[in-house]
């Protein structure tokens, strides 16, 4: 549960030497004080949003209103409200905001500037994130030679970019298949076709309690051809519905031997 809600805290107070209390005719007794309203999520204070003053006698504790003080005493009331400035500590929840926003901004320009490096000069084991339909992957190079850039793709699709990390488990690739692309051709996928969205250098094996497996799904990936689809021994339904194919091909097979 978010909790939101507000708070008032005094900024300052001030006893003023000038005047008379005009309820009890005291000399000397008008005091003022300043307060600040602000916003709070969570207790953090977020932003300010009002101000006010109060004023009253401290002889005989009557609140007063601006209107019911003696004119000399007005503009120096209103001149002492006008400088108590908001305590920046107010802005706070507003600033850690904005120091993340920027701070995510500046991490992303340097990933971009990163990737275009990462794509022109590729090294064994960099991580390139690619961009399906149905979400994103993940595929790193395990061999350079020449011009020849070898590729082993993750198994897997994430839907949220912010989550594609997840995916880069050793046991979540499929190792026994290899893609191979030329320098060229990276580039194009990169910069035309946009199916390369970031390259990551030296980038950790993420934590297996951080991946849900609700999170993802087993893709289609473009890469394959119709032959090259592979499955794994465990995924039960997908043997099933190979063997079912080969049953139906089988039988069709035969009544055409029939036939004939």
């Amino acid at each position: 549960m978010i909790i939101v809600g507000n708070r008032e805290v005094q900024l300052q107070s001030k006893n003023f030497e000038e005047g008379f209390c005009t309820n009890c005719g005291q000399k000397g007794s008008i005091c003022s004080a300043v307060f600040s309203k602000y916003a709070h999520v969570m207790w953090v204070p977020f932003f300010p949003y009002s101000k006010r003053k109060v004023i009253w006698c401290n002889n005989c504790g009557k609140e007063l209103s601006i209107n019911e003080i003696s004119s000399v005493l007005q503009p120096k009331i209103n001149e002492f409200y006008r400088k108590q400035r908001t305590p920046l500590w107010q802005w706070l929840g507003l600033l850690l905001i904005c120091a993340s926003l920027a701070t995510g901004i500046a991490a992303k320009i340097k990933e971009n500037k990163d990737t275009k490096v990462y794509i022109e000069f590729p090294e064994v084991n960099d991580v390139y994130c690619i961009k399906y339909d149905e979400g994103y992957s993940l595929m790193y190079i395990a061999e350079i030679q020449d011009d020849s850039i070898f590729f082993i793709t993750s198994d897997y699709t994430i839907l949220r970019y912010s989550s594609v990390k997840k995916l880069h488990q050793p046991e979540l690739y499929e190792s026994d298949s290899y893609y191979s692309f030329s320098k060229d051709e990276l580039n194009e996928l990169f910069y035309e076709d946009k199916f390369i969205k970031t390259i990551w250098r030296n980038l950790p094996y993420s934590n297996k309690k951080d991946l849900k497996l609700r999170d993802v799904d087993i893709k289609e990936n473009s890469l394959y051809t119709s032959e090259e689809v592979p499955f794994d021994e465990g995924d039960e339904e997908y043997e099933d519905e190979y063997e079912e194919e080969e049953n139906n091909d089988n039988t069709e097979d035969d009544d055409l031997q029939v036939s004939d």
